[in-house]
């Protein structure tokens, strides 16, 4: 099953009891952990799963408010708010008129729809995320331990990917990482990487991010800096391609996860992470010379089946 499909069946539980969702059970039932789960969702569908099931809650509580079948009250105990107040500032949010001025157009007009990949094209021109990335070349791997060495969301306490790539070369923590250069493993065609791991909510890049380069076991780590080590596991590496960096952080995962399973392979979710590799070759000089596309490697770890 591919992550459409998973995905499709998750919107389908949440469906059939959507006053009663249970993120857990929907993890439990694709084996995912929730976390990770809760990202790839948003990932996915452009919308945390908490967000995408309080739209939908309040979407349904305005068609039965429409058809007489609840009242103000029991629209908001539905929907899980203390009380009518917060139900009503909650609704206006989204038709932009409390509930008792809600009329039918308006509903037709702001009603949150559920969310279907029955037809994935029609899916991702609707929500402006259409496919525009290719997988140009996945291979697997055997790696050893690695001493991940580079700088942290958590030091530096920034939440996104840019701001801590910004700090990486204003701040000449690059210099510092060449300096160790013999030490590196498999470093030879890249200018860094970026890691993304312990995803534990539906928000941002993982609990952890981290900016940095692959050394042997025991290289010292630079004032400033922090080293994690990266166990050593099979991994699907591939070469994503499009025309800018958007479209591959978008599609890499997507295209990923289904190439994997068709290879006989699985992602493994029990210590899960996605690292950017970004070489020279293929994503620095493309990009500084302007070609049409260009390429940043993508690491995954998996399991074969």
């Amino acid at each position: 099953m591919d992550v459409m499909e998973q995905t499709q069946q998750v919107i389908d539980m949440v469906e059939s009891d959507i006053f009663q969702t249970d993120f857990s059970r929907a993890a439990k039932f694709i084996g995912i952990p929730l976390g990770v789960y809760q990202r790839i969702f948003s990932y996915i569908c452009g919308i945390s799963m908490t967000e995408y099931v309080r739209r939908r809650k309040l979407t349904e509580s305005a068609r039965m408010l429409l058809d007489e079948k609840v009242n103000v009250t029991e629209a908001a105990f539905l929907c899980g708010y203390e009380n009518t107040a917060s139900y009503t500032r909650a609704f206006k949010e989204q038709f932009m008129v409390p509930p008792v001025q809600l009329t039918t157009e308006g509903y037709k007009e702001k009603a949150f729809l559920p969310l279907s990949f029955t037809d994935k094209d029609t899916y991702y021109v609707k929500k402006g995320r259409r496919i525009m990335a290719e997988l140009v070349k996945i291979e697997y791997e055997k790696t050893e331990d690695l001493l991940l060495i580079g700088i942290s969301n958590k030091e530096h306490v920034v939440t996104g990917n840019k701001a801590l790539w910004d700090i990486f070369w204003s701040q000449h923590y690059d210099d510092k990482l060449t300096a160790l250069m013999e030490h590196q493993v498999g470093m030879e065609d890249c200018m860094g990487l970026g890691y993304s791991a312990d995803f534990t909510s539906e928000e941002g890049l993982g609990d952890t991010y981290m900016v940095g380069k692959f050394f042997q076991l025991g290289t010292p780590v630079p004032e400033g800096m922090t080293g994690r080590v990266i166990k050593g596991r099979t991994i699907a590496k591939a070469q994503i391609g499009a025309a800018n960096f958007e479209d591959i952080l978008n599609n890499a995962y997507l295209l990923m996860s289904d190439m994997v399973l068709k290879n006989g392979y699985a992602l493994d979710y029990e210590d899960f992470y996605w690292i950017e590799f970004y070489t020279v070759s293929r994503f620095c000089t493309p990009l500084e010379t302007g070609k049409g596309q260009i390429i940043c490697d993508w690491i995954m770890p998996c399991i074969k089946k």
